[in-house]
């Protein structure tokens, strides 16, 4: 799993945000990060 976590300087329609760090989880840190944020209230969405 990767979080990558970045700035917004503008709108979407001006400039797309840049990605400032990258940071990979092994599979275990990767189930417990997960299980933080459904704790938080983040779900899974479908795809479209």
């Amino acid at each position: 799993m990767f979080i990558d976590s970045g700035k917004v300087t503008s709108s979407w329609v001006e400039e797309s945000p840049s990605i400032t760090t990258r940071e990979e989880l092994k599979k275990d840190a990767a189930r417990e990060e997960w299980k933080k944020l459904i704790a938080q209230g983040w779900r899974r969405t479908e795809e479209y």
